[in-house]
């Protein structure tokens, strides 16, 4: 028995109608849900681990790889890598001829010790700002620094020392200023 041309075409014409009957639309919707499925469990997890185990997630560096590239360069005097009691060391970076240092506080406050060679005015107008003014002078450690002004909320204090100029600068009291200073015996 053969089978006209209509006949056939009437076939596959139901067969396509029931595989197109068998496939589902997909909306916007239907996505939005699906990420909903995946995000909620995550989002959980994240929030019970930073409800009971606190937020620690503050990622500390070892400064030895920075300190070691400065003293290839015969950057000196090279800072230590001591942090005062309660501090840690966010970044650190020896590139283009400066090294910097970044510091947490106790308080999450910034700090940063940023060394440098050259002309020390030129140095610290780049690194404060430019309209940085000296503010007085004192002695940390048998070392005379002096005390500058530079970005707004911040205070700084620098010293140079033949060719190198050291910064300490962050939106802290001088005293946590000195407190670095000391540490690092910069």
């Amino acid at each position: 028995m053969t089978s006209s041309p209509a006949t056939d075409s009437a076939q596959d014409e139901v067969t396509q109608t029931a595989a197109d009957a068998g496939k589902r639309v997909r909306r916007p919707r239907d996505m939005a849900l699906s990420l909903a499925v995946l995000f909620v469990p995550i989002l959980l997890v994240l929030g019970v681990g930073r409800f009971l185990y606190g937020d620690s997630t503050t990622a500390t560096v070892d400064p030895a790889v920075a300190l070691s590239s400065a003293a290839r360069a015969s950057m000196s005097p090279i800072p230590q890598g001591q942090v005062p009691d309660g501090w840690k060391v966010v970044s650190a970076a020896y590139r283009d001829g400066v090294l910097r240092l970044g510091y947490l506080t106790e308080a999450d406050k910034g700090v940063q010790l940023v060394q440098g060679s050259g002309d020390p005015a030129t140095f610290v107008r780049t690194e404060l700002s430019a309209s940085a003014k000296q503010d007085g002078a004192m002695e940390i450690a048998g070392a005379d620094w002096q005390r500058w002004t530079g970005r707004p909320g911040e205070s700084a204090l620098v010293r140079s020392t033949g060719a190198v100029t050291v910064i300490v600068v962050g939106p802290v009291g001088e005293a946590d200023l000195v407190k670095l200073v000391t540490a690092a015996r910069a």
